[in-house]
């Protein structure tokens, strides 16, 4: 049998089959693509995220190194001055009712209360002084600072401005005593 040459003109090829294929390899390939770079920028952002996270513990510890040193400190001076809080405070109901507590240095409950009621209270306010005169006579060494709960809500104009007068008179008389 004679074989029949074709001419190449002849020949046709479907390349259909072909370009779908090459398509959906390279739809597979994009979508791929994608994925590993959202996972790339997770990672990234997770990387940030510790890396913010260590900074934040790094502040922390700095932080409560420096917290624990002003503690011993404060500790340390505590041994060499003596404070008195003044707190004084009225009652919701009467005005003319109010009270003055007395803490010293470290006490969780006052040393004395003070009543002052009503218009006169020079009496109670020479009992205040009375008392913190009688600390500070006992520290005579050591330097003692005498605080008040100033613009507190809590506290009359009156009594502040009264009470102040009193931590006045005593710092004028005594070296040893100061003022917040």
């Amino acid at each position: 049998m004679k074989r029949r040459h074709r001419a190449k003109s002849d020949i046709l090829i479907d390349l259909t089959s072909l370009l779908d294929v090459i398509f959906i390899v390279l739809l597979v390939v994009i979508a791929r693509q994608q994925t590993l770079t959202e996972k790339q920028q997770e990672q990234v952002n997770a990387g940030v995220a510790v890396e913010e996270a260590r900074a934040q513990v790094q502040d922390a510890q700095s932080k409560y190194e420096l917290y624990m040193d002003q503690v011993e400190t404060a500790e340390q001076i505590g041994q060499y001055v003596c404070v008195i809080s003044v707190n004084a405070y009225y009652n919701e109901d009467d005005v003319t009712e109010r009270h003055v507590q007395i803490y010293r240095k470290g006490d969780a409950t006052p040393f004395e209360t003070i009543d002052l009621k009503g218009e006169n209270v020079q009496p109670a306010l020479a009992k205040l002084k009375a008392a913190i005169e009688e600390y500070v006579q006992k520290n005579d060494d050591l330097p003692v600072i005498l605080t008040l709960n100033e613009n507190d809500e809590k506290i009359l104009y009156r009594d502040e401005r009264d009470i102040k007068k009193v931590f006045e008179e005593l710092a004028g008389q005594y070296g040893n005593v100061y003022l917040k």
